[in-house]
This record gives structure tokens, C-alpha cells and sequence, in this order.
């Protein structure tokens, strides 16, 4: 019975309030559009703050029992005392205190409000989460926190904009994790899209970690190393004159797990983008051994491109050692070398490559190791019938995706990362630098 006049009373109070702020502040006709904003501003940003912190208090202060039933055991708690808490929301800073109880049979204490407010362990709300995911990931820790301050008036320290991000983008990824599982997969909605040709690019770019370690020196000195970080790309391209050329959409994939990781998700991520619906499909990368070997259990009926340029980066490194001293004919011995490659002429690179003469023990072992690769790599290499059907035969679009998702943000002067925090952050730059990024929304919830 009490509900609508308490309503009413606290519409009166910020009306009351709106008013003696607009008669305070109101700018005269001078004003100009900045002067005009930024009042307006400060006006709504107090009339935010003040009408969260009347609803809360009010909340608050509401009736008390005595007595209220234990969330864990279903025991009467005794109430305790009025405990603080402090919350950082979109509007700001708010503070207040709610009834505390205190379980005698599982001796955990509560705070009833919290669920009714729908709070949980974090000292942020998810809407300051999610503006502190979108800016981390782009950002270091350190200047996301000033950035927010600047232009949301919001201050949140580097170490909770680290606890956020790592919790964010744990969840996420075990999220992905357990989608990758057979039982979950069976489970999916059919995918958005039905693409007519998909092409699937994979690739590994080393990223700066750190054994254990703290800044006080307790764990000893600092020790870095390099891991791979297995990235991914599954996109459509855009039809062009001369076949595909532009990315009209893309799906990205990353993490710093081992292959046995790497491959159900990327299996799953592949489900998703269409690839059952897709007439063509098309795997494009370098010639890493563990990336074909996936690619043969995974995507048997794929059609499989080496990177144009991988394999010319091969051609120079036997010019090199070959021509060392002459740079003529260096350069002329790849250009006919490419020009058979792209008329599927393969087997002539394979007589050129066997008809060399080396000098040294440490030559003929480089003969052998790229006489190998382009035979291994045969069926790989046919870019004239590749380029006739108007598919791409480079791999940028995957490096740059390396740059773009794991290089920029990880790989920083002076950066080094604990492998969880690493594996946060490159899964969260996965997902939004994704054509369609996920909703973060179910994986903003921290835990105790």
C-alpha cells in the first residue's frame, strides 16, 4: 500500500531537484552549442547519480527482518549488522549499506539486497564491464582506466580493468570450449549464413609470456619465453573482376592452447561460418606441417592452397645460396621459378631445384629440405587451375589477422604476459574483431 506513495514522493524530489538545477545552470541566449552541452551534462550526469542513489537507499532502508532463510541451507540467519558496499556504476561511485545476516548452521554470512539487485562478486555493474572490455582489448590495462575517466567520468584502477578482462575472457572461452564438445555441437542452431565458397586460413605468431612472477621479487627474477598463439580467419570474400578480392565477412579464432585445443574449436568455428553449406571450400596457408595434418583430419574435402608467397619465399632462399654474390641472377632465377608456379609447372621448379650443384654439405641438405617441401606440396601449388577459378592464393588476409588480432595488442614494446591473461585477451580480440562478435553479455559475471 505504501509502494505508490513512495513513488510518487521520489518523483516529486527529482523533479524538484531537475528544477532548481535547470533554474541554477540554465545558460543564457548567448550560449554557445559547447557551453549548451556541456551544462546539459552536468546536469543530467548529477540527475543520474542522485535518482541511482535514491532508489538504492531507499531500497536499503526498506523493512528488516530478523530472520531471514540461508541461500545455502535454508536455515533461519540472524540478522547482524549494516554492512557497506560500494559499487561502481555507469553514473559513477555508489555507496550504500544493506542488512547483513549470518548463518549458526553453514556459518556464511549474506546480504539479501545483493540478490535483489542482482549483484554479484565485482565492485563494477556489467554495463561498466562491457565499456572496460571494448576498450582493454584495444588498450593497455593502465591507459584504459584513464580513457573510461576522460569521456564517461568513470574511474576504474588498472588492477580491476585486468580482473575484468581475464574473468570476461575466461569465460568466454571456456564458453567456446564447451560449444567445441561433440555432445554441445550436435546441439547448435543451423549457422546464420550459407556461403557458396569459405575459405579457412590458419597460422601460429609467437607472443611474449612470463614464467610466475611478481613485481616485489617474491618469485624470483623475471623469466620470458615465447608461445605460439594459433590464430584463424574463416571468411567469405568479396567477387571481383579477376576473381575474389575483398573480405565481405570474417570469423576469428585464437588461442594459446596446443593443437589438441586448437582443433575443436576451429572444427566448430567452421560449422558455424557454413562450411557444410559452402559448394567450395578452401584452405589457405603456409606449409606448417601441423596445419595440413589438421587439415586432413578435419576438412578432408577441402581444396588446399599453399600461400603463393610462403612458397616464393622458398625460391629466394635457394637463389641465395645458390647466386649468393650475383643479385641478377638471383632475381632471375625466382622470376622464371614463380612463372612456372603460376602455370601449375611445378615438376619444372622440381628439375631446377635437382638440377643445382652444391658446394657444401649444409647445401645439399637445403636441396633436400626444399625439394621435399615443393613435392610434398605439389597438389598445393596448382595457382594457374587456382587462379582460373578465381580463388586466392595469398594468405594476407590470415596475416593480417595476426597483426590485427594477437600482434597489436600482445606484442608491444616491453610487453610480457601471464599465459591466462594472454589467453583472455586474444580470445576477446577474436571475437569482437569478428564480422559478427558475440554478445558479451552471459560472460560478464564475476565470481567471488
Amino acid at each position: 500500500m505504501t509502494e505508490k506513495p513512495d513513488r510518487d514522493a521520489l518523483i516529486e524530489a527529482v523533479l524538484t531537484e531537475l528544477r532548481r538545477q535547470l533554474e541554477a545552470e540554465l545558460l543564457p541566449e548567448t550560449a554557445t552549442l559547447d557551453e549548451i552541452e556541456a551544462a546539459v551534462t552536468r546536469i543530467g550526469g548529477r540527475l543520474r547519480r542522485d535518482l541511482q542513489e535514491q532508489i538504492v537507499h531507499r531500497r536499503s532502508r526498506g523493512p528488516r527482518d530478523n530472520r531471514r532463510a540461508c541461500p545455502a541451507c535454508g536455515q533461519l540467519a540472524r540478522y547482524h549488522t549494516m554492512v557497506p558496499r560500494q559499487i561502481t556504476t555507469c553514473h559513477g561511485e555508489l555507496r550504500f549499506a544493506r542488512p547483513y545476516y549470518h548463518c549458526p548452521g553453514c556459518r556464511i554470512g549474506f546480504a539479501p539486497l545483493d540478490d535483489a539487485l542482482g549483484l554479484d562478486a565485482g565492485s563494477t555493474t556489467a554495463q561498466v564491464r562491457e565499456w572496460i572490455i571494448h576498450v582493454a582489448t584495444h588498450l593497455p590495462f593502465a591507459p584504459t582506466g584513464a580513457l573510461l575517466a576522460r569521456l564517461t567520468g568513470v574511474s576504474v584502477g588498472e588492477s580491476t580493468v585486468e580482473r575484468v578482462t581475464v574473468a570476461v575472457g575466461s569465460a568466454l572461452g571456456q564458453a567456446q570450449r564447451a560449444a567445441a564438445t561433440p555432445e554441445q555441437r550436435r546441439l547448435q542452431p543451423p549457422p546464420r549464413h550459407k556461403p557458396p565458397r569459405l575459405y579457412l586460413s590458419m597460422d601460429g605468431i609467437m607472443t611474449p609470456l612470463r614464467d610466475p612472477w611478481k613485481r616485489d621479487g617474491s618469485c624470483g627474477a623475471l623469466t620470458c619465453r615465447w608461445g605460439e598463439c594459433k590464430t584463424a580467419v574463416l571468411y567469405e570474400a568479396c567477387p571481383g573482376e579477376n576473381g575474389d578480392a575483398g573480405v565481405a565477412r570474417r570469423a576469428y579464432l585464437a588461442t594459446l592452447g596446443d593443437v589438441d585445443c586448437f582443433r575443436p574449436l576451429i572444427s566448430t568455428a567452421a560449422r558455424q561460418c557454413g562450411y557444410a553449406y559452402a559448394k567450395e571450400k578452401i584452405v589457405l596457408a603456409d606449409g606448417a606441417a601441423w596445419i595440413w595434418v589438421l587439415v586432413a583430419s578435419q576438412f578432408p574435402e577441402a581444396v588446399e592452397i599453399v600461400d603463393y608467397f610462403h612458397a616464393s619465399e622458398h625460391l629466394w632462399t635457394l637463389a641465395r645460396a645458390g647466386f649468393g654474390p650475383d643479385p641478377d641472377a638471383m632475381h632471375a632465377w625466382v622470376r622464371a621459378r614463380q612463372e612456372e608456379l603460376l602455370h601449375d609447372r611445378v615438376d619444372a621448379v622440381l628439375q631446377a631445384i635437382a638440377a643445382w650443384a652444391p658446394r657444401t654439405q649444409t647445401e645439399c641438405d637445403l636441396q633436400a629440405t626444399e625439394y621435399g617441401y615443393f613435392q610434398q606440396n605439389e597438389h598445393r601449388m596448382q595457382y594457374g587451375t587456382f587462379r582460373a577459378k578465381g580463388y586466392h592464393i595469398s594468405s594476407g588476409v590470415m596475416e593480417a589477422g595476426c597483426k590485427h588480432v594477437v600482434a597489436s595488442r600482445l606484442d608491444q614494446a616491453g610487453m610480457h604476459w601471464r599465459p591466462e591473461t594472454a589467453e583472455a585477451v586474444v580470445t576477446l580480440r577474436a571475437a569482437l574483431l569478428s564480422t559478427e562478435p558475440p554478445d558479451l553479455r552471459p560472460y560478464l559475471v564475476m565470481a567471488a
